[in-house]
């Protein structure tokens, strides 16, 4: 199961690969929302679905990841119908070498495992504060503004896996990867991969 504090429940997940999309849409700043639906209505009848949606700056889309779905899969069909029924503005076709675009898929994955980090209420003050106050940063100077009780970087690397803060990891992570507030609690931001 995915938790994102993007999605209102936890996500089943089947494959990595859908892991690593779930991953980038969490931290990407223009997503918004990641919603699951795992059936739909098609004439009647209950088809299963195991569909991913996700609500953007530009608008609500279906999912279809290619390979982590089987050849000939009925879902399809059933992606097709969760699309309309969803009132999507379409579908965006995934294949793994849009998921694991380097250095971003390397980069969303590092900031991913501090996701467990534990955050001190005056750690978080302080990035939240210092952001808030100086504007989008770049990662080494923001952390060597900061005074904190834990390790600055991997304390960022936290506060955006909750949504505190957002980096832009399209280019990968490093001194210059630029960090800014983000929209905690609320819903903060995937770009169109092959879209």
């Amino acid at each position: 199961m995915f938790i994102s504090f993007k999605a209102s429940r936890a996500i089943p997940i089947h494959n990595n690969l859908t892991r690593d999309f779930l991953i980038q849409a969490t931290l990407d700043g223009d997503v918004h929302r990641i919603e699951y639906q795992n059936s739909v209505n098609i004439d009647g009848r209950i088809a299963a679905a195991d569909g991913l949606i996700v609500e953007r700056f530009d608008g609500r889309y279906a999912v279809d990841i290619v390979e982590a779905r089987p050849a000939n899969d009925p879902r399809a069909e059933a992606l097709m119908q969760l699309a309309f029924a969803r009132k999507c503005h379409g579908i965006i076709e995934l294949r793994s070498s849009d998921v694991r675009t380097e250095p971003r898929c390397t980069a969303a994955r590092e900031v991913w495992s501090h996701r467990a980090v534990r955050i001190h209420a005056d750690d978080r003050a302080e990035i939240v504060e210092t952001l808030e106050g100086r504007g989008p940063i770049g990662l080494a100077p923001l952390t060597e503004t900061v005074c904190t009780r834990g390790e600055a970087r991997a304390l960022v690397y936290a506060l955006a896996c909750e949504g505190a803060v957002e980096l832009d990891l399209r280019h990968g992570l490093d001194n210059l990867t630029i960090v800014r507030s983000g929209h905690a609690g609320s819903s903060a931001g995937l770009r169109a991969h092959g879209a």
